[in-house]
This record gives C-alpha cells, sequence and structure tokens, in this order.
C-alpha cells in the first residue's frame, strides 16, 4: 500500500491526505480464495469500509496476495434485502496467530467490487 505524505502546496501550506474512509464493526461471514485457487477458504469481518476489511481468516497469507471475496451485507445494511458484495482485493496486512486459539486477521485494501441483489442469498 502506498504511504501517503503531506505534499507543500503553493503559498507554503501543507495539504494532507484524506482522512480514512469509515469504519463499521461488522462480523459477518465470507468466503475468500486467492485467484487462480480452487477452494475457497472462510472467514469473518471485523471491520469494514469501503476502501477496505480486516476480517479473520484460516491462514495468514503475504501482502500483495490478490483475492477473491465474497460476502452477504444483510438487509438491515443493504436495504431492503440482503445483497452479496463480491470483490477483488489485495492483502496489505497480516496479524499472525498468537497462540494456538486465535486465527489470523488479514487486512485488505478493496480494488473493485459489486453488488448482486437477490432473495435467494443466505442470511448473514
Amino acid at each position: 500500500m502506498p504511504v501517503q505524505t503531506a505534499h507543500s502546496a503553493p503559498h507554503g501550506r501543507e495539504q494532507f491526505p484524506p482522512s480514512r474512509a469509515q469504519r463499521f464493526q461488522l462480523h459477518l461471514p465470507l468466503k475468500y480464495r486467492q485467484l487462480g485457487e480452487k477452494d475457497w477458504h472462510e472467514g469473518k469481518t471485523r471491520n469494514i469500509s469501503r476502501s477496505g476489511m480486516l476480517f479473520e481468516a484460516e491462514d495468514a497469507l503475504q501482502p500483495n496476495a490478490v483475492l477473491e471475496i465474497n460476502l452477504v451485507l444483510p438487509a438491515e445494511i443493504a436495504g431492503l434485502s440482503p445483497t452479496e458484495v463480491v470483490c477483488r482485493g489485495e492483502i496489505v496486512r497480516t496479524v499472525k496467530a498468537k497462540g494456538e486459539t486465535i486465527v489470523p486477521e488479514l487486512a485488505a485494501r478493496i480494488l473493485q467490487y459489486h453488488f448482486q441483489h437477490g432473495h435467494n442469498l443466505p442470511r448473514a
């Protein structure tokens, strides 16, 4: 993930990068897999924003790994009906498990996404 820094603007003013996207503490089941991988893995979001997410994963992955991520937003969040979000993301950070009972957490930047609305989606 590129590091953003303050830049000098004309007249000696500094411009700062925009603040981070608002994060929502949502604990939703998801499935993910690396691009080109056949099998899906299970996970659970810890927090999510329009630009990224932190989620519990089955295994730690290296930064820059590109993933497909699918999750369902419940009707209370998405609107009238549950909405599947299909994402492509890139791992920017891994928080490794501590001990045997804590699962690794992955921070992913969302590269692209789209919504699939439907009535036959599983409830999250």
